[in-house]
């Protein structure tokens, strides 16, 4: 498990496409190697299932979609044959994530995450913290305020019950730290209406990040200029978010990068689309999105 412990590093660091070749090269020598293993497989599958899953979640960085989904069944399948509970719900809220930021249907995501929490393990996991913040993402984005709120709390009195050595891993994809949980908070906040909130989870979660972080804190940045517009300041959230997108470079403007500068745009009322700001931000998201086609 040391080479998928080192990638859930290297993933938060490194461009997509840097990682991609690693991954792949390690995934075709863990196929061969579990292939040739007539004893106990339990411990490859574990390897299997988090090699996969990063492979998937790279995928969906770099606009993949389709080509991730396989990875995704991998994953869960590699996992389920672990027997790793945690790991198994892991994916699956790796999975939600990445359908949430690529837009798939709410109520879809939304009826997976229940499956997944009514089936999984009455005790606190990590995997099952990860399946109950992304439901209060999808409660807060379909404006059922109140049940998000309710699903945040239960966020938190699961993230006390987590051992230290997850929550205090923050520089590795694998843990689950304190910034993980501001985020939702402020994802729900950004979605609710609740400014002052929304800056104080927004604030928190940068204190907890280390900063060397080339996503994360730009992600944060975008969640709160959209709660901004959405609270009525369309012409400073805009003008940050505008800031914030120009200066991140193209190969850290992932698939989650793009989709909340997006929503800042999504956010500015009817009445002020046509804003010289406003257009402006929108001819710089445009041309992103051009220039990472003709990368990727």
């Amino acid at each position: 498990m040391e080479t998928v412990a080192e990638y859930g590093y290297s993933y938060l660091l490194l461009p997509p496409h840097l990682l991609l070749r690693d991954l792949a090269a390690d995934l075709v020598t863990v196929q061969q190697i579990t292939g040739r293993i007539a004893g106990e497989r339990l411990p490859w599958y574990r390897v299997t299932g988090g090699l996969a899953a990063l492979m998937a979640k790279t995928l969906c960085n770099l606009q993949q979609p389709r080509l991730a989904r396989d990875w995704w069944i991998t994953a869960q399948h590699a996992a389920d044959a672990s027997r790793d509970l945690d790991l198994g719900l892991w994916i699956r809220g790796e999975q939600l994530v990445h359908g949430l930021y690529e837009g798939r249907p709410t109520a879809i995501l939304r009826r997976k995450a229940d499956r997944a929490v009514g089936t999984g393990p009455d005790v606190a996991y990590r995997g099952l913290l990860h399946v109950r913040t992304v439901r209060a993402q999808l409660l807060a984005l379909d404006g059922a305020g109140d049940e998000a709120a309710a699903e945040l709390r239960e966020c938190e009195e699961i993230f006390r019950q987590l051992p230290a050595s997850v929550t205090g891993e923050v520089r590795s994809v694998a843990g689950w730290a304190e910034d993980r949980l501001r985020y939702t908070e402020a994802w729900v906040h950004a979605h609710t209406g609740d400014r002052d909130r929304l800056d104080a989870a927004v604030e928190r979660a940068r204190e907890v990040l280390p900063g060397d972080d080339p996503r994360v804190r730009v992600q944060l940045d975008l969640l709160r200029a959209a709660g901004h517009v959405r609270a009525g300041d369309t012409t400073e959230g805009v003008r940050h978010a505008h800031a914030v997108y120009e200066a991140q470079p193209d190969e850290h403007r992932t698939v989650m990068v793009t989709s909340l500068a997006r929503q800042v745009a999504d956010a500015v009322p009817p009445q002020s689309r046509h804003e010289p700001l406003v257009a402006g931000y929108r001819e710089l998201l445009a041309s992103g999105s051009s220039e990472r086609r003709a990368i990727t």
